[in-house]
């Protein structure tokens, strides 16, 4: 049989021949002919043309149930093609701090890229609003940060777990009072081992040394605040910097303490030119989010975020 299907399904939309063939920009005469003579290789009428307006006949409801199945049929395939083109030629994108993208992202996404070769990953540094509004906009595919997006178009997962805990030079004489909190350098990479625990420093012990913290728009930046606020004091803050890893490198040269993410140093050469401290706070533990929307969606991405679940630290 010729394919009519376009013909009969605008006349069954328009439930009108001059509607039809206005939308499809042919002539009435010859769209009244063209679907007489499907129906007569059909050998049943479509449309009832006693009625106003027209109206399928029992025939013509089956004719245009069977039509939209195949059309259905017809999407699912187009896109089911275009994904598996898409599994040959995708780019993905993912946006978090300069930390993660220079220390954790690239030995992660390289067990990744094992597994999925044909996928070329893009990291983006940037802060948390900077990247948030490209996340957004398409611009990233994901978003690896401590703070969830307050937006109902976000998808977040839980990744990992930190802890916040405090940096100090060394030569600072603070550091004399506080033997039993302090943690050296090779200590505390080794502090989850049975009996190498110390306790919680007293933060008010701080209280009058100066601090380097990141910037207000920073996660850290408000909790660094508030982690002082509920010890008894406010921070005397000399410096206020982009990036932690800066703060780190500057308390490596005696000016002055910062808090710390606690994976910082498993990344970074030994030193004996920094000493830490564990803090005695909820907020000195964050999450951090694999963020995400569902814009084009494409298996890829599922590849992802699956991998992501499945190697939460």
């Amino acid at each position: 049989m010729t394919n009519y299907r376009e013909y009969i399904y605008a006349v069954y939309q328009e439930k009108s021949f001059s509607k039809a063939a206005k939308k499809l920009y042919v002539s009435q005469p010859w769209l009244s002919a063209t679907i007489k003579k499907a129906e007569q290789e059909l050998g049943l009428a479509l449309f009832d043309r006693s009625t106003n307006p027209i109206s399928p006949t029992e025939a013509g409801r089956y004719y245009i149930e069977k039509l939209e199945e195949i059309a259905a049929i017809e999407a699912e395939m187009s896109e089911h093609f275009k994904q598996m083109r898409d599994v040959g030629r995708t780019e993905l994108h993912i946006g978090s701090s300069m930390f993660f993208c220079t220390y954790v992202l690239p030995a992660l996404m390289e067990d990744f890229r094992l597994q999925y070769p044909q996928v070329t990953l893009t990291f983006t540094e940037g802060g948390n609003k900077t990247l948030l509004e490209k996340l957004l906009n398409g611009r990233l595919d994901f978003l690896l940060e401590a703070e969830r997006p307050a937006n109902s178009r976000i998808h977040s997962i839980p990744w990992a777990s930190e802890e916040i805990v405090l940096a100090v030079p060394a030569r600072n004489p603070v550091n004399k009072e506080l033997d039993p909190y302090r943690y050296s350098f090779e200590a505390f990479l080794d502090r989850i081992q049975t009996g190498r625990r110390r306790p919680p420093v007293p933060l008010e012990a701080f209280a009058q040394e100066d601090f380097l913290l990141l910037k207000e728009g920073n996660d850290i930046h408000q909790r660094s605040l508030q982690l002082c606020k509920n010890a008894g004091f406010t921070p005397h803050v000399s410096l206020y910097l982009a990036q932690m890893m800066t703060a780190y490198y500057l308390v490596l040269e005696g000016q002055g303490i910062t808090f710390l993410r606690s994976t910082i140093p498993a990344h970074v050469i030994p030193t004996d030119k920094v000493v830490f401290y564990q803090l005695n706070d909820s907020l000195a533990v964050r999450s951090i989010y694999l963020s995400y929307t569902q814009r084009d969606a494409n298996p890829v991405k599922q590849h992802l975020i699956d991998f992501m679940k499945d190697n939460i630290v």
